[in-house]
């Protein structure tokens, strides 16, 4: 289960239909688009993951005050790369609605899959 500070307390980053229509017109591509800069665990699109993973809580986080957070984070260093690759992919990529089209994106490629896997861990 990924999670985020936000205002000192810890959520659960979670994605429900708002947040997948949300995400899929953040990032040119749609859910294909999303679930490559999730695997490569871009910044940019990480600030939209923590977003939308918030949207189940109701709290109406707005994108600023998550980009704050990040940027906080950052500067205090308790959020680093790999944090956001980890967090990118197990909000995305491990998520009951993107599986099925990662696994079979990498299907036809062994070696993805297992690189993937390794930086996971």
């Amino acid at each position: 289960m990924a999670t985020f500070e936000m205002q000192g307390k810890e959520y659960e980053l979670k994605l429900n239909f708002e947040s997948v229509k949300y995400l899929n017109k953040v990032v040119e591509g749609g859910s294909l688009g999303l679930i490559g800069k999730a695997m490569m665990g871009d910044l940019e699109v990480f600030s939209h993951i923590v977003h939308a993973g918030l949207f189940h809580h109701g709290k109406n986080f707005s994108f600023k005050e998550v980009e704050t957070e990040i940027e906080q984070a950052i500067a205090n260093e308790t959020l680093d790369g790999q944090d956001v690759f980890a967090i990118c992919n197990e909000v995305v990529t491990d998520s009951f609605f993107y599986k099925k089209q990662v696994n079979k994106l990498l299907a036809d490629n062994p070696e993805a899959f297992e690189a993937l896997n390794k930086l996971k861990s």
